[in-house]
């Protein structure tokens, strides 16, 4: 199909105010990933069920915590990349594991129970994140740092949309025909994105500096860095404050205010708009302050989340939490892989990158047990929530102290 040629200039000039004037192959790369995003979208919507899927199915929050802190084994063994990277392209090493990760969610069709689930969505979240660093460098590589913060900005902003617009569906879907059927669709899907992610532009070679690197050498890089060692620290406590209170959430959700998929679905239609319009806001924080004013932000947003869980007595309570989860999402997302970058020497950055998911891989492994462990000694779950907004302010005062330094 061939667009008009005032439909093409109109959506020409709208991409041009939105991601500046750029050169054609980056124009390419960033239109491909939109339409790679855009179709993601409808599997990562889906996967912000699972929490609820696993309770309806007899999960505690123990089995929530195993959940979370399981899908943070990609980051912990993500230096196998600068492994693989030695004889892939970063693009094929992505590709080639996102594929495989994405076919566990249509295997899951034949999941029966709540432990076959958690096994399955262990293996995908490994397969899934696991080529973050890879990721990190091809971004170096297509798009120019003048740039970078919008582009990713407006690349987020079409999977948000499809968020946006599939989360209640999805609801609506596991309320009518179950998991066994809409798990499936959105894991084909997933496919679709990884082979069209596959047309994209990039000129990185296997090997090279970076790759010849081990995990231990980057640790070692990154910790002669005052800077990018106190942002790690915020990444901690942010982390800490976010994972010690959301396997508790599904609980809240499900148990005390006895909440249905679709009413889970129409609030995160809520988190998914402020998802949304945190893209545009985040992407332009980063491109006229910095990365790490977006972190600071982003962290002091989080203690939003588990106070309000801590007195919500109604679903509609539930509504600040949503908006300030989808901030905190886009702020995250655009944030963390710019701050790496802005921290990081340029022929350091997959180290830099390792480095850092294998220390938000560590933290997430442990974090999810924090909340539980307290609930197991008698603190009251309120309190819990307490804790966590007020390690998410600690937080923001380590990244607002990383970029005065």
């Amino acid at each position: 199909m061939t667009l008009s040629p005032q439909l093409a200039a109109t959506l020409r000039y709208l991409e041009t105010q939105l991601a500046g004037s750029l050169e054609d192959d980056v124009r390419y790369n960033m239109r491909v990933e939109i339409v790679s995003a855009v179709v993601y979208g409808v599997f990562m919507a889906t996967l912000t069920f699972m929490p609820a899927v696993l309770t309806k199915l007899g999960g505690s929050p123990a089995i929530v915590s195993i959940y979370l802190s399981l899908s943070y084994l990609g980051h912990i063994f993500s230096s196998v990349s600068l492994l693989v990277v030695r004889k892939m392209t970063p693009k094929a090493f992505a590709v080639m594991s996102w594929t495989l990760g994405r076919i566990m969610l249509i295997v899951m069709a034949f999941a029966g129970d709540a432990p076959a689930l958690l096994a399955l969505a262990t293996v995908l979240w490994f397969l899934e994140i696991g080529p973050g660093p890879a990721y990190t460098r091809i971004l170096q590589s297509i798009y120019p740092i003048a740039h970078r913060g919008r582009i990713m900005a407006l690349v987020r902003f079409g999977m948000a949309l499809t968020i946006l617009v599939a989360t209640p569906l999805i609801g609506l879907g596991l309320d009518r025909l179950g998991y066994p059927v809409v798990f499936p669709l959105a894991g084909a899907l997933g496919l679709v994105s990884s082979l069209v992610f596959g047309r994209m532009r990039i000129v990185v070679e296997p090997g090279g500096a970076q790759a010849r690197s081990s995990a231990p050498d980057a640790m070692r890089v990154v910790t002669r860095n005052r800077r990018f060692m106190m942002y790690q620290l915020g990444l901690i406590l942010f982390g800490l404050a976010a994972l010690a209170a959301s396997p508790m959430y599904p609980d809240v959700q499900i148990n005390r205010l006895q909440l249905s998929y679709t009413e889970l679905g129409l609030l995160g239609l809520v988190q998914s708009v402020s998802w949304l319009i945190g893209y545009f806001v985040w992407g332009r924080v980063v491109d006229r302050y910095g990365a790490l004013r977006c972190i600071m932000l982003t962290f002091a947003i989080q203690a939003v989340a588990p106070l309000t869980y801590a007195f919500a007595t109604a679903g509609w309570m539930l509504l600040p939490a949503f908006i300030a989860i989808g901030l905190v999402m886009a702020g995250g997302d655009i944030g963390f892989t710019n701050a790496c970058l802005e921290l990081s020497e340029p022929d350091r950055t997959q180290e830099y990158a390792v480095a850092q998911s294998t220390i938000i891989g560590l933290r997430g492994f442990i974090a999810p047990f924090l909340g539980v462990g307290l609930l197991s000694l008698g603190v009251a779950q309120p309190i819990v929530f307490l804790l966590a907004g007020w390690l998410a302010l600690v937080a923001a005062v380590c990244a607002e102290r990383a970029r005065r330094m």
